[in-house]
């Protein structure tokens, strides 16, 4: 699996895709089947399944959404907000994951302190 940079992979997502680009997101509880690649910029909705009978590529800025896992292509407009939104998500979840990330002494094993 070849994964790009800036991709957003939220909680009990699958992701199967032999190749997946830059500045993708695939939301909660989302599917995508080995036979999928994914270009860049594309996202993928909450509990969307993408399931196609023959190989496919999602085209840059493809957004599936729905029950039905409908498709369209996004125009791009808000982009660089986009970016920029991802940016400081990251920086805030670098600074904020470390302080809830340590075990207090004796929780190792389940015991509390």
């Amino acid at each position: 699996m070849r994964i790009g940079d800036d991709n957003l992979f939220e909680i009990g997502c699958r992701v199967e895709s032999p190749s997946v680009g830059n500045s993708n997101t695939v939301s909660t509880r989302a599917r995508v089947h080995h036979t999928v690649r994914i270009s860049s910029y594309c996202v993928i909705g909450a509990g969307c399944l993408v399931v196609p009978t023959d190989d496919e590529v999602l085209d840059e800025y493809t957004v599936v959404y729905g029950p039905s896992a409908e498709r369209r292509v996004w125009s791009g407009r808000g982009g660089v907000q986009e970016a920029d939104l991802r940016r400081k998500h990251a920086e805030y979840l670098r600074e904020t994951l470390p302080k809830f990330n340590r075990l207090r002494r004796g929780d190792a094993h389940g015991h509390g302190a």
